[in-house]
Formats: C-alpha cells, sequence, structure tokens
C-alpha cells in the first residue's frame, strides 16, 4: 500500500475529513525546504490524491497530526503495529515512565480472554512502578497512552 493510501485509511479511521486533516497539519506550521513555507491546504489534498509525492521533512508532522507513530505511516499491519507497541514497552526507560499520570490509570489491568473468562496478566511489580509514576504525566501524554492500549487491547483480543 502506498503512503498516501495509509494515509486516507488512518484519517478515515479516526473519523477526520480531508479538510479537518488539512487544517491540523497546516496549523502545526510545517515548512516545505523547497519553498520555506507551509504547504498550502490544495496541496496536501494532492498528497492526499497520490498525485504528488509526500516530502519526508512532512512526516513527522503528519504522524503529529494524527496522533500517531511516524511507522504507523508506512505500515499498519495489525501485526506490526503490535511489535511496535512490544518494543516500546520492552524498552521504556524511567524517563519514559514518569510520563504516565498515576489517577487515569490507577485501575488498569491487563487481561486477555482464556476460556470465556478474563485472567489479570501478572506483572504486578512492573504495573505498581508505572501507576506510582503516572502523577508525573501531561493530560495528553495520558490520553494517548490510553489510546495506545485501548488498540492494543483490540489486536490482542482479535488475535485469539
Amino acid at each position: 500500500m502506498e503512503l498516501y493510501e495509509n494515509l486516507n485509511t488512518i484519517i478515515k479511521s479516526k473519523s477526520l475529513t480531508k479538510r479537518k486533516f488539512a487544517e491540523i497539519l497546516r496549523n502545526l506550521e510545517p515548512r516545505l525546504k523547497s519553498t520555506g513555507e507551509a504547504p498550502s491546504e490544495k496541496t496536501i489534498y494532492k498528497y492526499l490524491n497520490g498525485n504528488i509525492n509526500i516530502p519526508i521533512e512532512l512526516i513527522p508532522y503528519i504522524a503529529e497530526a494524527l496522533n500517531i507513530t511516524e511507522q504507523e505511516l508506512f505500515d499498519t499491519s495489525k501485526q506490526t503495529i503490535l511489535k511496535l507497541y512490544k518494543y516500546i514497552l520492552k524498552n521504556i526507560d524511567n524517563n519514559q515512565l514518569s510520563y504516565l499520570n498515576h489517577s487515569t490509570i490507577n485501575a488498569l489491568q491487563i487481561t486477555h480472554s482464556n476460556n470465556n473468562q478474563k485472567q489479570t496478566v501478572h506483572h504486578k511489580e512492573e504495573l505498581d512502578k508505572l501507576i506510582s509514576l503516572l502523577e508525573f504525566a501531561p493530560s495528553s501524554l495520558i490520553k494517548r497512552i490510553i489510546l495506545k492500549l485501548e488498540e492494543i487491547k483490540k489486536i490482542s483480543l482479535s488475535d485469539i
């Protein structure tokens, strides 16, 4: 799948219109190397229609506008996204954990279905540490983490 096709799929999955996406992207004020200016709304539509290639310098802005990782723009398969999340969670350091907020994930339980019963995954020490650090996180990060965990949960449950 081409980048513009993935981008359109993601925009649609986020219930955004192309116009709203273009507005969000332009509000981030990305600058093109070729002109030194932000792309026009008309140019963004050309990117979305595959009429012109998306410049590499826009990738971080597009990911930010959609509240996703840059990698998700290139491969949106459930398997790849799950691998990315596992890698991030495996390699997260204490500074990154400090962005998490205790108040919103206080009742966090990692579960999976097994013969129609939910069983808690036994990572109590890691969860306790995570929860203790959550109070230091900004609200925007908490919202993003919640969305990502919900995506992981959907992927995990669909694989069963």
